[in-house]
């Protein structure tokens, strides 16, 4: 089994416990708040504290969760912030009700957008994103969105009335060819290549912050290794490995 469960950290790490895998809905939150306000210390403090098993996902076909998620864990008020820049960046809200809001209001559920427009279409701030998904221990998945570097369908949402279809977009096999020509996607294929091939990833992970705008990703496999190191000032991932085939490389994602 599979839960889909919006629950905050703690049912999530008891889950765990019993053997099932879970889906990671906070993650996403956190890695955009950590872009968005160029502060990785929740998302760090979180990456050290979560469970190992579980699906790692930055967007799907409903919205990019916060509440109840995120319950316990996240200061609000920060979280209102980072949710006030996606919703200037044209996301709705879907929201919560009854005791699930808190205590002075805030009923979030989920915000509803594209994980690239939630970035501001900012290429190199994707890319670091993705890296932080793709590096957390788990089992990454991509929604097909997010792999052709999708902006929000108003159209879509407007037409429908449905505001979860902002990021639901309907490819024809036209925009798909031109959607896998950009350079945002071709990175982020890179990057799923090397998650996929490296052995590394089949060790041991370690984090470290070598300030709270910086944010470091490493996993050891014997004496294979590969390490992403983010700048969540100025959005830049550096990719460092070494294995058997190539020796030691380093470049930019």
């Amino acid at each position: 089994l599979l839960p889909e469960v919006h629950a905050p950290l703690e049912i999530q790490r008891k889950l765990s416990g019993h053997g099932y895998w879970g889906y990671d809905f906070a993650l996403p939150f956190l890695i955009l708040d950590a872009l968005v306000s160029r502060d990785g210390t929740e998302l760090a403090r979180y990456l050290r504290d979560r469970p190992r098993r579980l699906v790692t996902m930055l967007d799907c076909h409903d919205g990019i969760p916060v509440k109840p998620d995120l319950d316990g864990f996240m200061d609000e008020a920060r979280a209102r912030r980072t949710v006030d820049v996606c919703v200037s960046r044209g996301a709705q809200l879907s929201r919560v009700s009854g005791s699930h809001r808190s205590p002075d209001g805030f009923d979030v559920h989920q915000v509803c957008c594209t994980y690239y427009s939630a970035l501001g279409s900012d290429d190199d701030a994707y890319i670091a994103a993705r890296a932080i998904q793709l590096f957390a221990p788990g089992l990454p998945q991509v929604y097909y969105v997010g792999l052709l570097a999708g902006e929000n369908d108003t159209e879509a949402a407007r037409e429908s009335g449905e505001r979860r279809d902002l990021n639901r977009h309907n490819y024809s096999i036209e925009e798909i060819a031109r959607a896998a020509e950009a350079g945002v996607v071709g990175r982020l294929v890179e990057l799923i290549r090397l998650r996929n091939e490296s052995s590394a990833f089949d060790g041991e992970f370690s984090i470290a912050m070598p300030s709270e705008s910086e944010i470091a990703l490493r996993w050891e496999n014997g004496g294979e290794f590969v390490s992403a190191k983010i700048d969540l000032e100025r959005y830049a991932t550096i990719i460092e490995s070494r294995d058997g085939r190539e020796g030691r490389r380093s470049w930019r994602a």
